[in-house]
């Protein structure tokens, strides 16, 4: 129910190059396929100095339903992502978790959405004691929309 097309709308993250880089944020695309019926394959799209990047990754179903495993190179490398809350038509929730580090993605199926959708996010970001001033939203223009 996750395939299709999305859009990064806010990220909340301690990350400190997402901190320090956070006025060169672009719109951000990504489609998400399902290709064996379990795992998610993700291609996001996004720019980075004029030139536009496609990123693919495959999320591996993990033992509880809506959990997944990015397995990267090396130590410590391996990302968890859980499925926190989505309607699968507006909104999905994601969090993601490397180490001891979390963060949470909001997605639209839209590059904006409703307050109400908004409202829920940070309660989630709350939820796990992040704040205001490590959120970050995506702008809605600029970014890579054909995705």
């Amino acid at each position: 129910q996750l395939a299709g097309k999305w859009f990064l709308v806010g990220v909340a993250s301690r990350c400190s190059y997402l901190a320090e880089h956070s006025h060169r944020l672009e719109a951000t695309a990504v489609m998400v396929t399902v290709p064996d019926g379990q795992s998610l394959a993700t291609s996001t799209f996004r720019k980075l100095d004029g030139m536009c990047w496609e990123i693919r990754q495959r999320y591996l179903p993990a033992r509880a339903r809506g959990r997944f495993l990015l397995e990267g190179r090396g130590y410590g490398s391996k990302v968890d992502m859980v499925v926190g809350e989505t309607d699968h038509s507006s909104y999905a929730i994601l969090y993601y978790q490397k180490g001891r580090s979390i963060s949470i993605k909001l997605y639209g199926r839209t590059s904006q959405v409703g307050d109400a959708i908004v409202e829920k996010f940070e309660q989630h970001i709350r939820a796990v004691g992040l704040s205001e001033d490590t959120t970050y939203y995506f702008p809605t223009y600029g970014g890579w929309h054909s995705a």
